[in-house]
């Protein structure tokens, strides 16, 4: 008997939360179309808010594949790094290397765990500031003569926000994978020891497979950080959603609706990716839905 109460509240619960649902889901296209067939902003944050998601679809578009585009290559290209990073951290120089080996070796990790540590122990606005002013000295200086237009086609704002977030994604996935290759069991690399393999066969064939699985959680998490962290690429002028807002709010002079807008597109962007992905990493991982541990919080 308390089953079927239980039951039937449930029923009841989630039917009175659809009808609720509707209703406001009915409201908004009300207001919406309402907005829409007005000549200017109107008053209300709210009816503001909907005017300028229709009237500026084209920057809020623009601004959202520039941070996607920046996000997901920057993400991967930056994986391929740490993927390489994390070999030279975990090929640390032993008594039985040869005397030259050995020494490069310490000098790559020397340089891999400073360029970890300065790369984490500065914000990413500078950095972006350092990469692209930095870049277009480089360029000016190799193109003497050169305007601003033609030294921007070489060294585009888009290489500098790739750039910047690549290097930022290889630093913290570097760490990742280094906790993914540790969680490897010993017994593991050391039957594929006993098995013939040699270092490299064993690291690419038996470690690195199962150390990047281990870490596509974190992997997943990165890309939504990037996401969100490209919104400081505004302060070199990138063209990404952040710059789509301020670039509205500017000409319209409706600050709060139109960061509000923001706002919302960017959870969109983030419960959606979230939820796609984990779906994908869980089924990676176990073959099921994903469980309270493996869920990517932005």
């Amino acid at each position: 008997m308390k089953t079927g109460l239980k039951a039937k509240d449930f029923c009841l619960f989630w039917g009175v939360v659809a009808v609720l649902g509707l209703a406001a889901a009915a409201w908004l296209i009300y207001r919406f179309i309402r907005v829409t067939g007005l000549s200017e902003i109107p008053e209300g944050d709210l009816d503001a808010m909907l005017y300028l998601l229709m009237s500026e679809r084209k920057a809020w578009v623009g601004g959202i594949g520039q941070t996607m585009a920046a996000s997901a290559a920057g993400t991967g290209i930056g994986f391929a790094f740490a993927v390489v990073l994390a070999y030279i951290r975990q090929n640390e120089p032993t008594l039985r290397d040869p005397g030259p080996v050995r020494y490069v070796k310490y000098i790559l990790l020397t340089l891999e765990k400073l360029y970890v540590t300065v790369i984490r122990g500065t914000p990413m606005m500078v950095q972006a500031c350092i990469i692209y002013y930095g870049g277009f000295a480089v360029v000016k200086a190799l193109m003497p003569g050169a305007s601003v237009t033609q030294i921007n086609q070489v060294w585009s704002l888009f290489a500098s926000a790739l750039i910047t977030v690549l290097l930022n994604s290889a630093a913290y996935l570097a760490e990742v994978l280094r906790g993914g290759i540790d969680s490897v069991e010993q017994g593991q690399k050391e039957a594929a020891f006993s098995l013939g393999f040699t270092p490299w066969q064993s690291i690419t064939r038996v470690v690195y497979p199962q150390a990047i699985r281990n870490s596509l959680p974190s992997i997943v998490n990165e890309l939504i950080n990037n996401i969100k962290g490209t919104s400081v690429l505004t302060v070199i002028g990138f063209g990404e959603l952040m710059f789509a807002t301020t670039s509205i709010a500017g000409k319209t002079y409706r600050y709060l609706p139109t960061y509000l807008v923001a706002a919302v597109l960017y959870l969109a962007l983030v419960v959606l990716l979230s939820g796609g992905l984990n779906k994908l990493v869980a089924r990676a991982l176990h073959g099921r839905g994903p469980g309270k541990g493996d869920r990517a919080n932005g």
